[in-house]
């Protein structure tokens, strides 16, 4: 009889261990598929705006081509593509996630909006809503180059290295000194660079990851 109770109290304890194990498993199991998109997150939100580019210029072509193959551009994809890499250089900006910025604020340069073709505006600078188009630069070159220098003033806080084109890095140095050179990541354009923009720049990190990736 001893015998018999030592074997069911065994047992019984077995099952416990078990039972705790499995308890255990599931519990770290569910722990890293909540922690995935936590990562994920971190790794978008953590994305500069300074920074050398990772995705090549023919990377960056082929996309827009692939997604919009007439762009209502006043220069080829490829002058485009190739003023954002040199600008980008110039100002320590990461090009290639520019124009992910550029094809998001113009539907891939199909516009449709408030901005026109015409005007080489790349970021809609000045559009602010309500049928306001926005700045015009004179060449697609001046466009990029003002949409680089206000990721200057968002980024870094100081001064463009080459003559000034946007129109409104003043405005947002003078009149929003919290902003000017407090926004180091994308992610940071939320509800600044687009309002409300909840999402503004996860769309942009996103859009880059997936030319990345494919």
């Amino acid at each position: 009889m001893y015998r018999f109770k030592r074997c069911v109290w065994g047992f019984f304890f077995c099952c416990l261990l078990l039972a705790g194990s499995t308890a255990a498993v599931s519990a770290a199991g569910a722990a890293a598929a909540n922690a995935a998109p936590a990562a994920a997150d971190t790794a978008s939100s953590e994305l500069t705006i300074l920074g050398e580019p990772e995705l090549t210029r023919a990377q960056m072509v082929r996309y827009i081509e692939q997604r919009n193959p007439q762009p209502l551009l006043n220069c080829s994809v490829e002058a485009l593509v190739n003023y954002y890499y040199y600008e980008g250089a110039l100002e320590g900006v990461r090009p290639d996630v520019a124009i992910c910025q550029a094809i998001k604020e113009t539907g891939c340069f199909a516009y449709g909006g408030d901005v026109a073709p015409q005007q080489n505006n790349f970021c809609g600078l000045g559009a602010v809503g309500h049928g306001a188009p926005g700045y015009s630069f004179v060449s697609p070159q001046r466009g990029v180059r003002a949409h680089i220098q206000h990721l200057v003033a968002y980024a870094s806080g100081r001064l463009p290295r080459t003559s000034l084109a946007d129109p409104r890095f003043t405005v947002l140095r003078d009149k929003y000194p919290q902003f000017y050179g407090q926004v180091p990541y994308w992610t940071g354009l939320n509800g600044k660079w687009a309002v409300p923009g909840t999402h503004y720049g996860q769309d942009i990190v996103a859009m880059w990851k997936s030319i990345k990736e494919n």
